[in-house]
């Protein structure tokens, strides 16, 4: 199977926290930094946590956009749609992050999504049931 970017799922984003909490939130995984050694702006990570995204940007108290690293947020634009959604509850004064970001890519008239081939049967990931 080949390497080729997904527009509409890709890499899981994770958050990188800083475990005193004076720092701002950078963003590693993904397509950018998949070995996770530094966050997608080139900050070291150093012995801050990783967390998984869907733990802590859809939430109430990372709201604010002055809790995240801007340039992080940037380099999530070349993530995949799946990962882009967690952050659209991030506000700016222009308005959130989905507002600004992911309206244009549902909206209309846009080109189509580039997607890659469905996997061999082989490798599918089944669920099994009782």
């Amino acid at each position: 199977m080949t390497n080729t970017k997904n527009e509409l799922t890709g890499p899981r984003v994770f958050v990188v926290v800083d475990d005193k909490k004076k720092g701002k939130i950078h963003l590693t995984g993904g397509y950018a930094k998949p070995e996770m050694n530094k966050s997608m702006c080139g900050t070291k990570i150093g012995m801050k946590t990783i967390v998984d995204a869907r733990d802590i940007a859809p939430r109430e108290e990372y709201r604010d956009s002055h809790r995240w690293c801007k340039r992080c947020l940037g380099m999530l634009d070349f993530e995949a749609l799946d990962q882009k959604v967690l952050f659209s509850a991030i506000e700016f004064s222009a308005g959130t992050y989905g507002q600004l970001v992911l309206a244009g890519h549902v909206s209309r008239n846009k080109p189509k999504l580039m997607l890659t081939p469905a996997p061999e049967k082989s490798e599918w990931r089944t669920v099994e049931r009782d």
